[in-house]
């Protein structure tokens, strides 16, 4: 029985090494190689490159490349992330919280924004009480809903767009 496992054992070693040295070989730098399957089935890595770059490595830069100004991708901020893997990391069971909605219909329950607004008082960097908490699935729908409250429109006594201030790192709209 041991001789068993210790035979899946090293195969699943070898595949692993055998993946690693097609994704070594296939990735530039420009993107990232997923497994999709398995290499022994005859399944390649696939690259998806990072926007302005193309090719079967990611290595060919495109210089028709045009900017999205209207949404963003926040993938620029991957390398922080990833030296600040340990500080960001978070573990959730696949099962825990799978509806969107809570029974009162709304996207966020009342335990998270007890949470958010405890967790903004102890630091101390936004003031919560009579405000609401906007719940965004990304930075870009979050930014565009804060300068939205926050314009002229929805304000009588400003007549200039609202400022927004972020520190790093951070999504200006601009690439």
């Amino acid at each position: 029985m041991a001789k068993l496992q210790s035979s899946y054992f090293v195969c699943f070693a070898f595949s692993i090494f055998v993946n690693l040295l097609f994704v070594l070989k296939l990735y530039v730098g420009h993107g990232r190689a997923y497994l999709d399957g398995l290499v022994l089935d005859g399944k390649e890595p696939v690259c998806e490159c990072n926007s302005c770059y193309g090719g079967p490595d990611c290595s060919e830069f495109l210089t028709a490349c045009a900017a999205n100004a209207d949404s963003g991708d926040p993938l620029f901020l991957e390398p922080f992330w990833m030296q600040h893997a340990a500080k960001s990391a978070v573990v959730v069971a696949g099962w825990h919280r799978m509806s969107y909605t809570f029974s009162d219909q709304s996207y966020i329950s009342a335990e998270l924004e007890r949470h958010i607004r405890k967790l903004h008082a102890i630091v101390g960097n936004a003031v919560t009480q009579g405000r609401y908490i906007t719940f965004c699935a990304g930075s870009t729908q979050l930014l565009n809903a804060a300068v939205h409250a926050l314009s002229s429109d929805n304000s009588s006594s400003s007549s200039s767009p609202a400022s927004v201030v972020a520190s790093i790192p951070y999504y200006n709209g601009i690439l």
